[in-house]
């Protein structure tokens, strides 16, 4: 019976002709094209929108203000830096950046020296 049953099955395949082979080729073909393109379309999308939803986030800045402001000894005159140090290493980082070419988000609100 199971000899028939193999048969039977075998007949059936071999009665496929080349343009049913061509057809399901086709379609295989087309099956994986658009799978492959769809993927492509996910990935440009998903690199269009994060740089987009980074700029955004940069907009939204929370600032954040501390409950208590922890008391520091004050510094001595000798401690603290001139104008003109203040001036040099804030040009320096500027050219720095600069020279990298990205955009220069900082500002220097206090030097402390160490």
């Amino acid at each position: 019976m199971m000899i028939n049953l193999l048969a039977e099955e075998l007949d059936k395949f071999r009665a496929a002709n080349a343009g049913e082979a061509a057809l399901y080729a086709m379609l295989g073909f087309l099956i994986v094209f658009l799978g492959i393109a769809f993927l492509i379309f996910v990935i440009w999308a998903i690199g269009k929108l994060v740089p987009a939803l980074e700029a955004k986030a940069k907009k939204v800045k929370v600032e954040v203000k501390p409950a208590q402001e922890e008391t520091k000894p004050q510094a001595s005159v000798e401690d603290e830096l001139s104008d003109e140090v203040i001036a040099v290493i804030t040009a320096a980082i500027a050219a720095y950046y600069q020279q990298e070419n990205k955009k220069c988000d900082f500002t220097v609100k206090r030097i402390k020296r160490l």
